[in-house]
């Protein structure tokens, strides 16, 4: 019984607590985001052409945009695709802008055309001198 009594009293404590101080972690509040639509897919002759315009929809300009054209059979099976280099290193595409580009084919069995955004920079030297500059001069 004394045995017992002795564990009910000792379970019956409750274990120490360490308390730990934790810290919202900082995140990095530049986003990029670079979107590729298709506007027109047409054929005049022996050549497929698609135009289309890319979006920076993001929060920071980016540079070096490539866009990929995919061109597919009547069966939507993938015949080729190509690179269409949008932006250079030189150019920048503000938050909110667009910028039209196209790209050709001349296989003859294209039936359908696609593009997707493939890749970007962001140019965040340019957006850290953005924000430095005041509100009338950006």
């Amino acid at each position: 019984m004394i045995v017992a009594l002795y564990f009910f009293l000792e379970t019956d404590k409750s274990d120490p607590v360490n308390r730990v101080e934790v810290k919202t972690p900082v995140l990095d509040s530049s986003r990029t985001w670079v979107s590729a639509s298709m506007t027109k897919c047409s054929r005049s002759g022996t050549v497929t052409r698609v135009e289309g315009h890319i979006s920076n929809k993001g929060n920071v300009p980016v540079t070096m945009v490539t866009v990929q054209t995919i061109w597919k059979d009547k069966h939507g099976t993938v015949v080729d695709t190509g690179l269409v280099y949008v932006l250079s290193e030189e150019s920048v595409l503000q938050p909110g802008e667009t910028k039209t580009f196209m790209d050709t084919t001349e296989l003859r069995n294209i039936a359908r055309c696609n593009v997707r955004a493939l890749d970007w920079w962001a140019d965040e030297d340019r957006a850290d001198a953005r924000e430095k500059q005041p509100p009338a001069q950006r």
